[in-house]
């Protein structure tokens, strides 16, 4: 029985504070047009129900049925799947390719480890999560399979091998966190005396939850709020008018700040995960509101309005000494080009576009 569609990493920790046996399925490689990312989660907890996906049909239907083994025995193991046109026709897919899923007992001494991981999602920040697959092709039953590492160097948990490849791990995570990309690192040993020939590790960055800061309470915002919760994103509304910025209005939205525009920056934390969308009642207040977004580390700036007042405000800030290369990663008009004039039209292309850049790989 599948539940509604919840935070992987929440699900997780309250799990295992409530001594629930899980088990966590994760895509790790993907090769051709397999429905769902490597990274893609699937959590199955002891009673049957599931958080995530991995992109259903017969896969999820094969790995619910080994999660259960995986509880039973505390022994994860890598799934291989050929998704043939046989399977593709029996599971309703329409897509095909291999994948390998890692699937795994989640242990009740990794806690507090997820505890951080949910700190870092929620609070901001980024750090990889590191997981043993495999010792010599067997998967170990002990502690110290499971390691957080903050891009601070702050650490959670502890991996069980010594100084040397505990380095060699930390170098490889400043990469793979880099990158933004899970990576199945593989770490043989020819040394005399090691008890391992070959260890299997994942690496997963860990960064925090993608918010979209929408400035402007009105009609426009009203339909994306709803359109980006549904694809997972979080929402904060920034207005300076109660009567627009309210829960009755927004009852989906994580947050709702009623503050005027330029104080409202002080109590957010604009980061490489945050997304603003500048919709706003006037030129005046998008112009303000531009000026101080252009000098974030926003992953995303949008700002509504037609080709010439986009120019008008460039040229504004351009004079009070805004670089050119900052107001160049601005996307206006925002949202993609559909044509759209309706205010749910409008959400939908700028849905699109946000969708369309979380997906990018950073450079």
């Amino acid at each position: 029985m599948k539940k509604a569609m919840k935070n992987i990493f929440i699900e997780i920790v309250k799990g295992l504070e409530r001594k629930e046996k899980l088990a966590l399925a994760t895509i790790i490689n993907r090769v051709g047009s397999a429905p769902r990312e490597a990274g893609a989660k699937y959590l199955v907890k002891k009673d049957g129900t599931t958080i995530g996906s991995i992109g259903g049909g017969c896969v999820e239907a094969d790995v619910w049925q080994e999660a259960r083994k995986t509880m039973e025995k505390g022994e994860g193991n890598v799934l291989h799947f050929n998704l043939t046109s046989e399977q593709l026709a029996e599971g309703g897919l329409i897509c095909g390719g291999n994948i390998d899923i890692f699937l795994e007992p989640i242990m009740e001494d990794s806690l507090n480890i997820y505890r951080e991981v949910l700190k870092v999602r929620q609070q901001g920040g980024s750090g990889i999560l590191a997981t043993v697959i495999s010792v010599d092709g067997v998967f170990p039953k002990m502690e110290g399979v499971k390691e957080f590492i903050k891009a601070s160097g702050e650490k959670t948990g502890s991996l069980f091998w010594g100084k040397d490849l505990g380095e060699r791990i930390l170098g490889e995570a400043e990469r793979v966190l880099r990158e933004r990309k899970l990576e199945v690192l593989v770490i043989s040993s020819e040394e005399a005396g090691r008890p391992w020939k070959k260890i299997e590790i994942l690496l997963e960055p860990i960064i925090s939850e993608p918010t979209v800061y929408i400035f402007g309470a009105g009609h426009i915002s009203q339909q994306l709020v709803p359109l980006v919760k549904k694809v997972h994103f979080k929402t904060v509304v920034i207005d300076d008018r109660e009567m627009f910025a309210n829960r009755d209005r927004f009852p989906e939205a994580d947050e709702i700040i009623v503050s005027d525009f330029k104080k409202s920056f002080e109590r957010i934390t604009i980061d490489n995960s945050s997304y603003i969308v500048i919709v706003t009642r006037g030129h005046l207040y998008d112009g303000l509101i531009l000026e101080m977004a252009v000098k974030t580390d926003a992953r995303y700036i949008g700002m509504i309005g037609s080709k010439k007042k986009i120019q008008t405000l460039y040229q504004n800030l351009l004079k009070k000494g805004i670089s050119r290369g900052g107001l160049d990663r601005v996307h206006a008009p925002i949202g993609l080009d559909i044509h759209s004039e309706t205010p749910e039209e409008i959400a939908v292309s700028i849905a699109a576009q946000l969708i369309m850049k979380r997906r990018e790989r950073l450079a």
